[in-house]
């Protein structure tokens, strides 16, 4: 009995082991996911002479070299490769013999499919063309008597052109009625809607929510960017609007981007570079703070509410 006991102490032991391994694992590749930053990096480049030109080149990692991702639009064609340790996983430029091959055996699987078809469907009708024939004309005479004395009678339709006549009235009041209560609803949603943004719960929540999804945005955009773009909408007008647009960016691209407007050509040039980093651990925690907020709990449920009067449709 001694022996069993040290072999089940010595199972329990191997196998408490493996569980704190196992659990020490989870909780390491728990906190690389949540602390160690995805990393990525790019250039854009657009010309119009001597001739158009558009490229793009991006490549993100992960623990490099352990995760790498690269990204490619170059001669109006997507590329793309994932690389785990250095092996590749994937890769749009590899070729695919194999498949190729399996496709065009199916396409000649189909062709004789669709001939066979054909064929037989050509036999049916030729035998019905024969059946069409073979019919009496005497069942056309029958036909056509038949259709003369389902014929409605002069009184009949007088009939029915009364009673048309004398719905008209009711179908007018429906209509109406039907659209009183239609401006009803629409000026109900409308009171509803005001009411609701003009709530001063909703305007707090709505301001906190904006501003926690600007520091989610902020952490998610490019921390460094470089380059030179020239622009111009070919009017002087809507040219002045946009480069007033950007000027609202400039806190985020600073002084390493150039942005020279043309007034008078429509074009546009650029030449970018950009890199920035990720973290999933803060923006679990900002996402977190904002789904934890009381208010914006309240927000969300009177939000709900809202949508199903809007939805609501007139009778």
């Amino acid at each position: 009995m001694t022996a069993v006991l040290k072999v089940l102490l010595f199972l329990l032991k191997c196998i408490g082991i493996l569980l704190l391994v196992l659990l020490g694992l989870l909780l390491l590749v728990t906190l690389l996911v949540l602390f160690v930053p995805v990393r990525y990096r790019g250039n854009l480049e657009k010309k119009e002479a001597p001739e158009e030109i558009f490229r793009a080149d991006g490549l993100v990692s992960w623990l490099n070299p352990f995760l790498r991702v690269r990204i490619r639009y170059t001669e109006k064609k997507l590329h793309y490769s994932v690389r785990i340790l250095g092996f590749g996983l994937l890769n749009s430029d590899k070729p695919k013999k194999e498949k190729k091959q399996k496709k065009k055996d199916k396409k000649i699987d189909s062709k004789k499919s669709e001939e066979e078809k054909q064929l037989s469907v050509g036999s049916l009708t030729e035998t019905e063309k024969d059946d069409k024939k073979a019919e009496p004309e005497s069942s056309q005479e029958n036909t056509e008597s038949e259709s003369a004395k389902q014929k409605p009678s002069l009184f009949a339709k007088i009939k029915k052109l009364y009673e048309k006549i004398k719905a008209i009235p009711a179908t007018i009041k429906k209509k109406v009625t039907k659209f009183i209560h239609t401006i009803k609803l629409l000026w109900h949603k409308k009171e509803k809607t005001v009411a609701f943004f003009e709530n001063e719960l909703h305007k707090t929540a709505m301001g906190k929510a904006w501003d926690i999804i600007k520091q989610m945005l902020r952490h998610v955009l490019p921390g460094k960017i470089k380059g030179h773009v020239e622009f111009g909408t070919g009017d002087p007008a809507s040219t002045g609007k946009a480069l007033g647009a950007i000027g609202v960016l400039y806190a985020w691209y600073g002084n390493g981007v150039t942005v020279v407007p043309d007034f008078y050509e429509r074009r546009v040039v650029a030449e970018l570079e950009f890199k920035g980093r990720i973290r999933c651990g803060t923006l679990l925690r900002k996402g977190l703070r904002l789904l934890r907020d009381k208010e914006v709990k309240r927000f969300y449920k009177n939000f709900k509410k809202l949508l199903n009067v809007l939805k609501q449709k007139a009778e």
